[in-house]
């Protein structure tokens, strides 16, 4: 039998999502955790990776095992740390793959534009000097759409060639001091997200012109952007399975 479940995690203790030999990771914790209530080794696959001290809200993986568990979800959270919750399991088909059925993803990235909160620290971005959102809002329309984002991450093109992608909206709110930016995209390749918000984050302070953004993308270069903002600002906020539409938002 093969489950669907929807994960958040705070993910400031861990080295990111994927497996690693050294370092405590999600996937190892969620993976031991479930191992243990089967009774055999269990693998996860999740909808994509969150790299170290990114969070999530709506992370999704799959697991298979033959053994039926009445209550999935309270048996897996009595084996998790405080930081990872599993919000829900349910029994889908053979055939789903929480990867490659994924049809949109949100993330969301968080700034206080306040005065400085130690609370706030690990789980927002803290910027002292007062930004323009209005300037953030134009910049941020140079990314939507499906462009070539081969100068907005750091995925090698060796490792995957197609650096297309489609930015369907980037949404700029600001409630008292706390501005979210929410990006809503077919897929995110790695350090895309925080290097387009570091990108509007300097044209919010007037330190690169929408002109120049525009340059950057169209060069298509792996140099062309050195900008990347800090990973705990980052939320994954949602995987969804259907195609995108904006009534779903």
């Amino acid at each position: 039998m093969r489950y669907k479940c929807v994960v958040s995690y705070d993910g400031n203790r861990f080295a990111g999502w994927q497996k690693q030999a050294d370092d405590l990771t999600i996937q190892e914790t969620i993976e031991k955790a479930i191992s243990r209530i089967v009774n055999h080794e269990v693998v996860i696959v999740a909808s994509g990776r969150t790299d170290a001290k990114v969070h999530a809200l709506g992370q999704v993986f799959h697991f298979e095992t033959d053994k039926e568990i009445s209550n999935f979800q309270k048996a897996i959270n009595s084996q998790l740390p405080d930081d990872v919750y599993i919000r829900s399991v349910e029994e889908v088909t053979e055939d789903f793959h929480s990867r490659f059925d994924a049809k949109y993803k949100r993330y969301n990235y968080l700034i206080n534009n306040g005065e400085y909160n130690p609370c706030m620290a690990n789980y927002s971005c803290y910027i002292k000097e007062k930004l323009d959102i209005d300037l953030m809002k134009r910049a941020s329309e140079v990314f939507i759409g499906t462009l070539d984002f081969t100068s907005f991450n750091a995925t090698k093109l060796c490792e995957n060639e197609n650096q297309i992608r489609t930015i369907y909206k980037i949404e700029i709110t600001k409630k008292d001091d706390l501005i979210t930016i929410s990006y809503y995209g077919n897929g995110f390749l790695r350090y895309m997200v925080r290097m387009i918000t570091q990108t509007l984050i300097e044209a919010g302070l007037g330190s690169v012109s929408i002109s120049e953004i525009q340059k950057m993308l169209d060069k298509k270069d792996k140099t062309a952007c050195s900008y990347n903002a800090s990973a705990n600002g980052l939320y994954l906020v949602e995987v969804g399975y259907k195609e995108y539409q904006k009534n779903m938002e």
